[in-house]
């Protein structure tokens, strides 16, 4: 099921240097050519996004969890919940399923009770379309140089988030997520995307 808001809520999810926020840049530009209202955003954001990305303040897993979630539970209310009701089309990079992939898979926290807190964080509503962008993490990681918190991890734990990602998308039920190969080509990459942005919103009959 999706939500029951006009707007559209597209996300993007991506191991470490998949090239989101360049490809979302791009597909924001091109929808306002088309005269689409486009609000682009992103988790973490402000304060909790330079703790967590921090590699300096120390935290454990579960306050790792709980910024994250509480962050989301403001993104949700203050600037996603209000662009959908406006009809506004939302490239978000990053949500619940970064917090799967990295929390559960990567850090090992219990699953059920991620799923719980975000969505409730979410106030239940869903994503309309996930685009994920795999690519290998040693090759992500190469192409910009570890600074973060998540980005200095081991390359077992990358592996993990990866697999996280990948099995997410397999047992998709809705048919939500697409899979598109991040190593190729930027403009191969960004009309791979745009194709799926504009078959959701054909289907749904989106008039925004």
């Amino acid at each position: 099921m999706s939500h029951e808001y006009p707007g559209k809520l597209i996300l993007f999810e991506g191991c470490e240097g998949s090239g989101k926020s360049t490809l979302i840049k791009a597909l924001g530009e091109i929808l306002r050519k088309k005269d689409c209202n486009v609000v682009e955003t992103k988790e973490p954001s402000g304060y909790a996004r330079d703790i967590l990305l921090n590699p300096d303040h120390p935290l454990t897993p579960k306050e790792e969890l709980a910024i994250f979630i509480d962050g989301r539970a403001e993104h949700f209310s203050e600037i996603i919940i209000p662009a959908l009701l406006n009809r506004d089309i939302v490239l978000c990079d990053r949500s619940s399923p970064s917090t799967i992939a990295y929390q559960h898979y990567g850090r090992g926290l219990d699953l059920t009770d991620i799923l719980i807190r975000d969505a409730k964080a979410r106030q239940n509503v869903d994503f309309d379309l996930i685009i994920l962008l795999d690519i290998d993490p040693e090759i992500g990681l190469k192409r910009k140089k570890p600074e973060t918190r998540f980005e200095l991890e081991a390359i077992n734990f990358h592996h993990c988030v990866r697999n996280g990602y990948l099995e997410q998308a397999e047992n998709d039920p809705d048919g939500k997520w697409i899979i598109i190969d991040a190593s190729k080509d930027a403009d191969a990459v960004c009309l791979e995307a745009l194709v799926a942005i504009y078959k959701l919103l054909i289907k749904t009959d989106y008039r925004g």
